[in-house]
């Protein structure tokens, strides 16, 4: 999979925690596991692209299969801007990704949804100022049972709104209604304010957003996100004082194999169970980018 997001999404591999035994009970699970990660950017680097943790399993296994079904509820898509939409789609489809929307997105012209090789979905955008050679992480697309509980709590948590958006039919993300008719729905698109990567909250009418986000951390697909603090054990503090719940106390772990310092970290769950973590980065270390 790194492999894959490297050679032919543009990205480029910055550090690898390798196999190895944990506590379980960090990511929800009873006792020992084993698994290890690497972590991909695009190529401005760590200290200003989103990352992707691209995580593998050996105990317990990885189960279930990736979210497909654009109104089943939880993570859905990481988007990309690329430079060539075109030539990626091919890149993408000759290494094996399957093309499954070819069309505009009520909030750029240029669009294509595709389900990469292992299943999960990624959503492309031509922006002809990027490089050739390079790639942009535009967004997180996330589905959800009801938008205002989720502004709500995004809100919380210090995200901004960029766009709303009335979804008049679903074809960008190849969802039609049962009766064959568009889908409709709601788009709310936000981001914190020193990021350029933006949420993206999609709530469904017809067909009705569905289901609920995995519960368990080694199920296949996309499963959390991460947002630094300053200062972990002060922001769980002051959220609880706020009447926020959290799913477990912070910890202090270490990123064996990579020149990260041992951080603080503490996971809380939006309103439909998508797993947020907090994670000691504080900000002062990272330069802004606006691209």
């Amino acid at each position: 999979m790194v492999n894959f997001y490297v050679n032919v999404l543009d990205m480029k591999e910055v550090m690898r925690n390798p196999l190895h035994p944990s506590d379980g009970s960090l990511l929800g699970i009873d006792g020992e596991i084993v698994s290890g990660a690497a972590f991909v950017y695009d190529k401005r680097g760590p200290r200003t692209s989103a990352s992707l943790e691209v995580q593998e399993w050996v105990s317990p296994k990885m189960i279930g299969d990736p979210i497909a079904d654009a109104s089943h509820v939880g993570m859905q898509a990481v988007g990309f801007g690329v430079p060539d939409i075109e030539s990626m789609i091919e890149r993408m489809v000759a290494a094996g990704s399957r093309l499954v929307s070819r069309s505009s997105a009520p909030w750029v012209e240029n669009w294509a949804n595709l389900i990469d090789p292992f299943g999960t979905q990624v959503d492309l955008m031509q922006d002809e100022t990027i490089p050739v050679g390079e790639s942009r992480l535009r967004h997180l697309r996330i589905t959800v049972t009801n938008i205002e509980d989720s502004l709500s709590w995004y809100h919380g948590m210090g995200f901004l709104d960029v766009a709303e958006h009335v979804l008049d039919d679903g074809d960008f993300v190849g969802l039609k209604a049962a009766d064959g008719s568009a889908a409709i729905g709601r788009a709310h698109r936000m981001k914190l304010p020193d990021e350029a990567a933006e949420i993206v909250l999609t709530d469904w009418t017809n067909p009705k957003s569905h289901g609920q986000h995995p519960a368990d951390a080694n199920h296949a697909g996309l499963f959390r996100t991460a947002v630094g603090v300053d200062d972990t054990v002060a922001s769980y503090e002051r959220f609880l004082v706020d009447g926020w719940k959290f799913e477990r106390e912070p910890r202090q772990v270490e990123l064996e194999g990579t020149a990260v310092p041992d951080m603080w970290i503490c996971f809380l769950n939006d309103p439909d169970g998508v797993p947020f973590e907090f994670v000691q980065r504080p900000r002062s270390a990272f330069r802004p980018e606006r691209s």
